[in-house]
């Protein structure tokens, strides 16, 4: 299902292909359009020797078929993938796919990684499938893939080891080895096999809902079954990022949103493909499960989008290097919703800037009628602390903007018997919600912390820039007014950063540095002047020389 995902979404089938081929195995990949649930969708077909093929899904009452064809150990793997004149990214992908893999065996069975024999995993259409998700994805050159709780399914599967309950245990395996969410449903059969689980949590940059961003690219990989009322497709969402989550150069993201009302959306997981012959390899991407059919390089395939999710159903994402993998299973679409730094009143805190692209992000406020105002979703993480060193504080909050805050603060409280203590919270979008816990429990000395969902409602922003007495200085205005003018809204707040360090320069009073920029703001004077940052706008206007005898002039 991921590789036609992978297909529907850009990659074209020849660059899959000729991965799979560097193997030197007899293995061909065809893609085909087809339909789950009444939706289009792109499978491709991994075509092998009888008698190779992997996976069985089996409803709760049936007979049990006979075991796969024999298996290959780590070290054969290992050794094909070193051979093989694959890319150097495919080939270190592909690798740690299946050490992740063999790793999850050995806890399994209780023996070494390097005394794993792979049957499920080892047969050629599962190594098609490593290697063909690993080339796309090193073709759409995501700088960050966001995955969606990951959709494992139920009822029992037929393996080499017997039958076995869903999900089995070498995917429990994997996830708690990457700390992954995933949830079991929404139907009675496999919906992530370990294939799937290890592409997954091996790409996985993040785990969390679609981040805001500028969608560019949308492939919909179909499974080998077509289950009622529920379609069986994996999909994969690219775009642009949006708003101030931290991504590459290029900001590029693959997102994926749920699937299923009923199940927690699968960010950044797979759902199982079920071939034909058995292995389900999960992968859904922007849908529901996906096939181990490959999709033809007919897809358009020019402009690749820089951001991915692959979401629930099986993988719903469209790139890799900043994206998202939606994989629970159920069709339903994720819009996503944008975010700005939301402020905070009372006590100390600590606020990431947006930046300039985080003007779009988001969707319009609603039942306020005011224009300009972004309406996200975020959770609200906070604890109680009575015991940590003042001093750590600072350090405290900057691990949290670190690692995905969008705000972060302190606030006095006094406790059970009069001891005072701090409230530290901290404004976390959904897919930055595990780092920020983690971040917490490694700073602090707390032994619990509260995650509270919120709407943040906030007006849309930019910066642009003002020059003081030939000092940039950039300018955070809000674009809520009457066309949108920062002189008509009346929002323009100088940052103060580069008010205090053109004060010392100029040795000026910060005050005045202060009441200079806001004036230029206030009456539109942009500078072109770059700022001494990132996020500036640039725009004509004039600034303001207040040489050593303090007039002031236009420049």
């Amino acid at each position: 299902m991921l590789l036609g995902a992978l297909v529907g979404a850009g990659v074209p089938l020849d660059v899959l292909t000729a991965a799979v081929d560097a193997l030197g195995l007899p293995i061909r990949l065809e893609a085909r359009q087809v339909r789950r649930a009444g939706l289009a969708a792109t499978k491709v077909d991994v075509r092998t020797p009888a008698g190779d093929a992997t996976t069985w899904v089996l409803p709760d009452d049936g007979p049990a078929p006979a075991s796969s064809a024999g298996a290959r150990t780590w070290a054969d793997i290992r050794a094909l993938l070193a051979a093989a004149p694959l890319a150097a990214p495919v080939r270190e992908r592909a690798t740690a796919t299946f050490a992740a893999l063999a790793a999850a065996e050995a806890r399994v069975h209780g023996i070494d990684p390097a005394a794993v024999h792979f049957h499920e995993v080892g047969a050629l259409d599962a190594i098609a499938d490593v290697v063909g998700v690993s080339a796309g994805l090193d073709h759409l050159a995501l700088d960050e893939l966001v995955a969606t709780p990951i959709a494992l399914g139920g009822g029992r599967a037929a393996t080499a080891h017997g039958v076995l309950p869903i999900p089995g245990p070498a995917v429990l395996e994997l996830l708690a080895a990457a700390g992954a969410p995933a949830a079991g449903g929404p139907v009675a059969v496999e919906l992530c096999t370990p294939t799937g689980a290890a592409l997954v949590v091996t790409a996985a940059t993040d785990y969390g809902q679609l981040p805001p961003l500028r969608v560019t690219a949308v492939g919909s990989g179909a499974g080998t079954r077509d289950l009622p009322g529920r379609p069986n497709i994996v999909r994969l969402v690219v775009g642009d990022a949006l708003g101030d989550r931290p991504a590459g150069p290029s900001a590029r993201r693959a997102v994926g949103p749920p699937t299923s009302a009923a199940e927690p959306a699968t960010a950044h997981a797979l759902g199982v493909d079920d071939h034909p012959g058995g292995h389900a390899h999960g992968g859904q991407a922007h849908g529901r499960h996906q096939n181990d059919a490959h999709s033809h390089g007919d897809h358009p395939h020019g402009h690749h989008p820089h951001g991915g999710h692959f979401r629930g159903d099986r993988f719903d994402g469209d790139r890799f290097g900043g994206g998202h993998l939606d994989c629970d299973h159920s069709g339903g679409d994720h819009s996503g919703s944008g975010h700005s730094d939301g402020g905070h009143s009372g006590g100390d805190h600590a606020r990431r800037d947006p930046g300039p692209a985080a003007e779009a992000a988001g969707r319009p406020g609603d039942g306020d009628g005011a224009a300009g105002v972004v309406t996200s979703e975020e959770l609200l993480l906070e604890a109680n602390v009575d015991d940590l060193d003042p001093r750590v504080w600072p350090s405290v909050l900057t691990a949290l903007l670190d690692a995905g805050a969008v705000d972060a603060w302190l606030t006095p409280i006094l406790m059970k018997k009069g001891r005072p203590a701090h409230t530290l919270r901290a404004l976390v979008p959904p897919w930055h919600a595990a780092a920020a816990r983690a971040a917490v429990f490694r700073h602090t000395s707390t032994l619990g912390l509260r995650e509270i969902p919120v709407r943040k409602h906030a007006r849309a922003r930019g910066m642009r820039a003002v020059e003081v007495a030939g000092h940039p200085v950039r300018v955070k205005i809000s674009f809520g007014g009457a066309g949108g003018d920062a002189t008509l809204d009346g929002v323009a707040q100088p940052e103060w950063e580069d008010v205090a360090r053109a004060a010392g320069e100029l040795g000026w009073p910060t005050r005045r540095v202060l009441a200079a920029a806001s004036a230029l703001a206030h009456a539109g004077r942009w500078s072109d002047a770059p700022a001494p940052g990132p996020g500036v706008g640039s725009g004509a206007g004039s600034g303001i020389d207040e040489g050593s005898g303090g007039g002031s002039g236009a420049r």
